[in-house]
């Protein structure tokens, strides 16, 4: 009986020691599933983070870079006006001039600046090309350019960046460079894009490396709710595990998508004038032209300019030509509905697109905006001048193969409204 009773304290002692061994061995293994599974996730959160940031950043210096082109084409067209026996290389110094001026007078907070080289020979080579413009290296400007220079990161980032505008006109690159107003070398994102009238490439870049802070940030935020899932492992695996995909659920994929989602809505808007950004009005001028294939009732498209906006940088300072801007979008908007959308298209000039306007109002909202657009006063302007537009109006047509059809229409009865005179509208 005795030897019985030791037997049965032995057998559960012995299933004690099994008991207590195989949980002490799932909390280890929990343990270690739990802090290589939160790694990963911390991973993953903040690579997608830095994505995101990168692919925002890129689509800025794009956009940059293309509003510069655009103003070099007004700037040449006005120049024109004024100039019309002009030969190529005297506008070409008169456009070089404008565009050092805005670019020495642009300051971003995230240290991006723009450079201008010119092409020489598109089959590369030493002297391939000659710096124009370049603000982090004001005192090379002139200096010739070697496709065979090789870079800190080893790379020949001339000879890639010939490559890509020769063939697709436009290119990304990243490669090691200073940073503006320091010799802090780091990894550099730049977008460059060919400007054929004249051969120059225009550029604009930013260093990246200070975008790294939102995967760091992002591992330091894991690494906390990491120590409380591990806190609470001793509750159960399951708990410990669903635990770990809560907090992952509602912190980091939530705050990814409340970033993404502010930083979508920040690229629909232009910063200067709260008008909608042309991404933005590309989108909408597609879904609207969509939706009057589908029956809709007829959309009316407006593209419009200040006339002679020019002047008012050149006479008041840029300060003065952003505030005619503003107060320009704020007229607009004052005499159209909360439905219509108004588009800063590039520069000075906008499109507005009205939805479901009979024909018969046309007249009555083309002389209502440019009766707002006159109305404008800006106190640094002394009553010295007084703000007008030209303005073109197009109609969606069955015809029509696209939205672009409708705006090129919009853009002819815009250069009739200028050869008119200007303060006028015209519809095509």
């Amino acid at each position: 009986m005795l030897m019985s009773e030791q037997k049965k304290e032995k057998k559960r002692s012995d299933e004690f020691r099994q008991t207590l061994w195989f949980v002490i061995a799932g909390l280890l293994i929990s343990l270690m599933l739990i802090a290589v599974f939160s790694r990963v996730i911390a991973r993953i959160s903040a690579t997608m983070t830095y994505d995101t940031t990168m692919s925002v950043k890129k689509n800025m210096l794009q956009e940059y870079v293309n509003n510069m082109i655009t103003y070099l084409e007004e700037e040449r067209e006005e120049y024109l006006l004024h100039y019309p026996d002009a030969t190529e290389d005297e506008i070409e110094e008169v456009l070089l001039q404008a565009a050092r001026k805005r670019i020495y007078g642009e300051h971003h907070e995230d240290g991006a600046y723009m450079w201008i080289q010119k092409v020489l020979n598109y089959d590369g080579g030493d002297d391939y090309a000659i710096r124009l413009i370049h603000p982090n290296l004001s005192d090379t400007e002139g200096c010739y350019l070697s496709t065979n220079e090789v870079n800190q990161m080893g790379m020949k980032a001339y000879e890639e960046e010939l490559v890509g505008v020769r063939e697709n006109g436009e290119i990304y690159l990243n490669y090691a460079f200073k940073k503006l107003n320091s010799n802090e070398v780091t990894e550099k994102v730049t977008f460059s894009k060919l400007y054929p009238r004249y051969d120059w490439i225009v550029c604009m870049g930013v260093n990246i490396d200070d975008l790294g802070h939102y995967r760091l940030q992002a591992q330091e935020h894991m690494r906390a709710y990491e120590m409380i899932i591990l806190a609470s492992i001793s509750v159960t695996w399951l708990i410990l595990l669903f635990l770990m995909l809560f907090v992952y659920r509602k912190t980091h994929i939530k705050a990814f998508e409340k970033k993404n989602k502010e930083l979508k809505d920040k690229l629909n808007w232009d910063a200067l004038t709260n008008a909608n950004s042309r991404s933005y009005g590309e989108k909408q001028l597609e879904r609207e032209f969509g939706e009057f294939k589908g029956g809709k009732l007829n959309t009316l498209v407006l593209m419009m300019d200040v006339d002679f906006f020019k002047q008012f940088n050149d006479n008041y300072g840029h300060d003065v030509g952003d505030q005619v801007l503003r107060s320009f979008v704020a007229a607009i908007k004052g005499c159209t509905r909360a439905s219509d959308s108004v588009i800063r298209w590039g520069g000075d000039e906008f499109v507005v697109i009205l939805q479901n306007i009979p024909h018969r109002f046309q007249p009555e909202i083309g002389d209502k905006i440019l009766d707002a657009i006159r109305a404008i006063e800006i106190p640094e302007l002394n009553g010295e001048r007084q703000i007008t537009a030209s303005m073109g109006f197009a109609y969606f047509n069955d015809s029509d193969n696209d939205y672009k059809e409708t705006l090129a229409r919009a853009d002819e009865a815009l250069y009739e409204a200028k050869e008119s005179g200007r303060n006028n509208w015209k519809i095509k």
